[in-house]
């Protein structure tokens, strides 16, 4: 038998009792338990001390998305347009000095960033070049030409590593169709309007593709603090005839942001 038993003498009887076998499974399932409470804490600690700024962007963004949506301006620009001829109305007969450096502006999601021109699409390179705004992918099509113009920049980063820019794309996911992006370059301005976003795996480099119309990508990855997949929104050139270019090439593979911790 496996149960043991215990002799006790007690007022001059013969008493037999059984001993219960200890708790050892309760006891290893409560460290268990007790381990995972701890891990689970300090993750959610030390994620919040990473990607604070990141969470900043999102949770600021709610409180002024509504605001923005019902004046349809914001950064001195329209946010959104159905169609053609209401922003052309807006912006396209107002004679306005542009700023002389590349630039993106983003009325809907308060982006207003740099664009950098990395000369080759290295990954170290590509990811210096972010720090200091977002970056137009080398051998992609300049703004306002025909071709699809590839522009890259984080979601999310180490808040004390990665430049200013480091959460640029945070909302990038808040894009939606006839948003409109605008783009600063030699002097001039070009304006996109979103046409889709999708998400894509880092291997479908597909979306680097030469286009046969003048477009805009911008992409970043998703979900926010990991590199598993990559969010590209898409827009189309609405403002003015793009400019031709004569040479498209092919291009190299989508850069690879390192992964930290997630959310």
């Amino acid at each position: 038998m496996n149960q043991s038993h215990q002799i006790k003498v007690e007022s001059g009887h013969l008493n037999v009792s059984r001993r219960k076998p200890r708790g050892k499974l309760k006891g290893f399932t409560a460290n268990v338990l007790q381990f995972i409470g701890l891990f689970v804490f300090f993750f959610t600690i030390s994620s919040l001390v990473v990607m604070g700024p990141t969470i900043y962007s999102k949770v600021s963004y709610y409180f002024f998305a509504s605001a923005i949506e019902e004046k349809n301006t914001n950064l001195g620009l329209p946010v959104s347009s159905p169609d053609y001829q209401s922003i052309a109305s807006q912006v396209g007969e107002v004679t306005k000095l542009f700023p002389p450096e590349s630039k993106i502006i983003i009325p809907k999601i308060s982006i207003d960033a740099p664009i950098v021109f990395p000369q080759t699409a290295d990954n170290k390179v590509i990811l210096e070049a972010i720090q200091d705004g977002v970056a137009l992918y080398p051998g992609t099509a300049l703004p306002g030409r025909v071709g699809n113009v590839f522009i890259t920049g984080h979601s999310s980063y180490y808040w004390w590593s990665g430049g200013k820019y480091n959460r640029v794309f945070a909302v990038l996911d808040k894009l939606a169709v006839n948003d409109l992006i605008y783009i600063y370059y030699e002097s001039k301005e070009y304006i996109y309007k979103v046409r889709d976003s999708i998400v894509v795996l880092p291997s479908q480099t597909e979306v680097l593709n030469p286009t046969a119309n003048a477009t805009l990508s911008l992409m970043t990855c998703v979900p926010v603090g990991t590199n598993l997949k990559r969010l590209v929104v898409r827009a189309d050139l609405i403002s003015s005839p793009p400019a031709d270019t004569s040479k498209l090439s092919q291009f190299a593979d989508i850069p690879k942001i390192p992964i930290f911790l997630p959310l």
